[in-house]
């Protein structure tokens, strides 16, 4: 079973050995990243020397105490908006553990320091709470908020529209393309959809918050999460192209 690549765990990230858990990247630029909390899990955070790192809770939370295992080896920092932590090590090579207690969780960190190939600026933890939840769909409306990220030479097999009526989720691609489609499980893997093609559009059964879509070494992600909805004549559009 192949693991989805990183853009595509987002929105689904998962839990490498000993629970922890890498941020990812959302988009082109891998120094930023985000992660997704679980309160069983241990967050991953490398760090570079002569780099500060960020990592940020977002609003709604509040930090009251920060704790370090290493604080020779390891600046920290609560900024003034009481959400955001500075992390600078001043030691090459060296690991430790922090715990980031707010007004509503504790959250677990390791910190390593040159371990990872590239600098991170920014780690974004975002909570499952703070995922608005979907409104329910309207009559006959269609969802449409997905986002793309494509690897290297994949613009040919971007879908050219995804959406889902609840039930089913499709994708219209161009002409002639026909990629293969993956949902990406709560675990972070590929799995086999069921599908049917008509035409430039292919019906996948159920809805997932993630998908990959392949053609050879190709590669586009696909996330579900936006608040974009079609209804009325918009709708009745994309109604015609269903089946």
């Amino acid at each position: 079973m192949r693991t989805a690549t990183i853009a595509c765990l987002a929105a689904l990230l998962a839990g490498p050995v000993l629970a922890e858990r890498a941020p990812v990247t959302m988009g082109q630029d891998a120094r930023v990243r985000h992660v997704r909390f679980d309160a069983s899990d241990v967050i991953r955070v490398d760090t570079h020397l002569r780099v500060n790192t960020a990592v940020e809770l977002g609003a709604g939370e509040r930090i009251n105490q920060v704790l370090l295992g290493d604080s020779e080896s390891f600046e920290v920092e609560v900024l003034s908006n009481r959400q955001t932590v500075s992390i600078k090590p001043v030691v090459p090579r060296v690991s430790t553990n922090m715990t980031i207690y707010t007004d509503r969780r504790a959250i677990a960190f390791a910190l390593t320091e040159g371990q990872g190939r590239r600098p991170t600026f920014r780690v974004v933890v975002n909570f499952p709470e703070d995922r608005a939840a979907r409104p329910q769909l309207v009559a006959g409306g269609r969802d449409l908020g997905y986002r793309f990220a494509e690897g290297e030479g994949a613009g040919e097999i971007r879908p050219l529209q995804v959406w889902n009526d609840g039930r089913s989720t499709f994708f219209q691609f161009r002409p002639g393309v026909r990629p293969a489609i993956f949902g990406v499980n709560g675990a972070g893997y590929e799995v086999t959809q069921n599908s049917t093609t008509r035409g430039t559009v292919v019906r996948v059964s159920g809805v997932r918050d993630a998908y990959t879509v392949r053609v050879g070494d190709a590669y586009v992600c696909i996330t579900r999460g936006g608040t974009s909805y079609a209804t009325g004549p918009a709708a009745d559009a994309l109604r015609s192209r269903e089946f």
